[in-house]
């Protein structure tokens, strides 16, 4: 399917690893050009120049934190400098920090989870939604979580964070849906990517099987996940949303919160 992202300028906020970067290997490789915002450039830099060489689309890789205010609005003035336009943003960043309850979360932790999962996307949406609205619209997809409809004890502070992202999404997509710009969230379910090698080790070496079949033992009998396809999802099985919703194939898809789970059980 042709996606129609031909020529087009995405930003993907936490592209240098699992489905970020998987969803920018889709966009390059429909002739997209792509940024990827991420932290760690010894690791972003390789990975770009390989989808860029893979596919001969434009790649760059871009350094900022999230949770560093202005970080953001550099970044994407980055973009907007070496490519002339911006047509949609994806924000992935965010990782689960700890898994605690109500009575054990520190304030510090919680600012933690603010600063990493709300304000890294409200940063990353604010700088990019000017630069929307000029070109007469573009695409934002965000990520929550599936969690966020399924409340488990010890992941309060991640739960309640990702909650915030959807309701900033659905937000965004109300006030600026006249505009052009669409916006929605993508609530994955356990997934795992080339970045997961601890907790593939851990499975592996907890149930002596290869290590897809020994993590979807793991999730089943270890984390209790009761999922409708009995396996854990694949970053590049979220980058094929993503890469649809950041699309012009989605173009009367607004204020969705998706989730891509595989049936799992609330």
């Amino acid at each position: 399917m042709d996606l129609g992202v031909k020529g087009k300028v995405f930003a993907l906020v936490g592209g240098t690893g699992g489905m970020g970067l998987d969803t920018a290997r889709l966009l390059a490789a429909e002739g997209a050009g792509v940024a990827l915002i991420g932290r760690n450039r010894e690791t972003g830099e390789p990975r770009a120049r390989a989808i860029a060489e893979a596919t001969g689309s434009d790649l760059r890789m871009v350094v900022a934190d999230g949770t560093v205010k202005g970080a953001m609005d550099d970044a994407i003035a980055e973009v907007i400098k070496h490519f002339g336009r911006l047509d949609g943003l994806a924000v992935t960043a965010g990782t689960m920090q700890t898994r605690k309850t109500l009575l054990e979360l520190e304030d510090e932790v919680w600012e933690e989870y603010f600063q990493v999962h709300v304000m890294t996307t409200v940063r990353a949406c604010r700088a990019a939604l000017p630069h929307l609205l000029a070109a007469g619209g573009g695409t934002i997809v965000n990520t929550a979580a599936y969690s966020i409809r399924a409340q488990k004890p010890p992941l309060l502070g991640y739960a309640t964070m990702k909650t915030a992202v959807a309701s900033l999404t659905k937000n965004i997509a109300l006030t600026y849906g006249a505009q052009g710009v669409r916006a929605n969230t993508v609530c994955p379910g356990f997934i795992v990517s080339e970045t997961s090698h601890a907790v593939l080790k851990m499975a592996t070496d907890k149930y002596d099987l290869p290590p897809m079949e020994a993590i979807n033992k793991a999730m089943a009998e270890d984390w209790k996940m009761d999922v409708a396809m009995k396996r854990v999802g694949r970053s590049s099985e979220i980058a094929d949303l993503f890469a649809f919703l950041l699309s012009s194939r989605a173009g009367y898809l607004t204020g969705a919160v998706i989730n891509c789970d595989g049936g799992t059980q609330f």
